[in-house]
């Protein structure tokens, strides 16, 4: 008779302590997954798209996972909002208080600016969620053109200035820091207004290879209307791919804050008299003849020799009429 008591008291007591415990570390709540980080890497870039490789970590932060937990991955463009890319992959089962992570591979248009969405989900219903944007893909340098070359410097010099037009020659420093010859490529050269962003003029021109180490200087002239700023942007062209980007100011009608910064003054600039001439601007490119100085012999020229051997005979002449 005990031993029947005690068979089936037994298993009763055991689910009351497994109830009372349960109930006291309020695992039967419902559970509840937090996104808590998110990760973004390049995993190959071509001239045309970006593959990212995003890692969300995810943990449960309340109650108990009660089923596997899934991650869906969402990438809105920013400018029209517009899912481009989507991935969802398993998190496995997180039990109470777990974490894990998810790796999950999606391919961009290397162009523009995306917002990643990560949707942590259990049993078919959302938990957490979390986001990161990327900008300017257009910025990552594709894989197939890492060739070393950078823009070492920008000037800009006014050759010429007619009527409310001003001839702006910019003239763009780029170094090869790479070990081997950078191969021939194109730059172009872009002026916009700083304010409405409008295209004033573009230029391009070709580029020969640039030896290891090497510095090379190549200039565009751009037309642009005098007395406003712009925005000049240099775009490095291989094989039909932008692979470098940079930037550089010309203020031809400046401004500044006066009075405490309340009050915003421009300040007109005669860009005449900035005007450099054809060979100042060019001289890194232009081979000038050098004059070739003659060797003489010491001693008195032709006509000094001449002068004084006259002179030599006159006074011999002089010297035999008056012994």
């Amino acid at each position: 008779m005990k031993n029947d008591l005690l068979s089936v008291s037994l298993p009763v007591i055991l689910l009351l302590c497994l109830a009372t415990l349960t109930f006291g570390a309020g695992c039967l709540r419902e559970s509840a997954v937090e996104v808590t980080s998110i990760t973004v890497g390049a995993r190959q870039v071509t001239g045309s798209e970006a593959t990212l490789d995003v890692t969300s970590e995810i943990q449960s932060i309340n109650g108990v996972s009660t089923g596997i937990s899934r991650v869906q991955l969402k990438a809105y463009d920013t400018s029209s909002g517009l899912v481009v890319a989507e991935n969802t992959s398993d998190a496995g089962f997180l039990g109470i208080r777990g974490s894990g992570s998810v790796t999950q591979t999606i391919v961009l248009p290397r162009k523009g600016s995306y917002r990643l969405v990560s949707t942590a989900i259990e049993n078919g219903q959302r938990k957490g969620q979390g986001e990161l944007t990327v900008y300017s893909l257009e910025r990552l340098t594709p894989d197939i053109q890492e060739t070393g070359l950078a823009i070492t410097d920008i000037d800009f010099l006014v050759k010429k200035v007619s009527g409310d037009r001003a001839a702006i020659q910019t003239d763009v420093y780029l170094t090869n820091n790479n070990r081997a010859p950078s191969g021939a490529f194109d730059i172009e050269v872009k002026a916009k207004e700083e304010d409405a962003g409008l295209l004033a003029d573009k230029q391009r021109a070709a580029v020969e290879s640039i030896q290891p180490d090497a510095t090379k200087v190549s200039g565009v002239t751009l037309s642009v209307p005098d007395q406003y700023n712009y925005i000049v942007e240099v775009l490095v062209w291989k094989n039909e791919t932008i692979i470098l980007r940079g930037e550089g100011n010309v203020r031809l009608r400046p401004g500044m804050q006066v009075s405490n910064g309340s009050q915003f003054v421009t300040k007109q600039i005669e860009t005449s008299k900035f005007t450099q001439g054809s060979e100042e601007s060019s001289g890194y490119a232009t081979a000038y003849p050098v004059p070739i100085p003659t060797m003489k012999s010491p001693g008195f020229g032709v006509v000094p020799a001449l002068a004084a051997l006259g002179a030599l005979g006159v006074l011999v002449y002089r010297r035999r009429q008056n012994p």
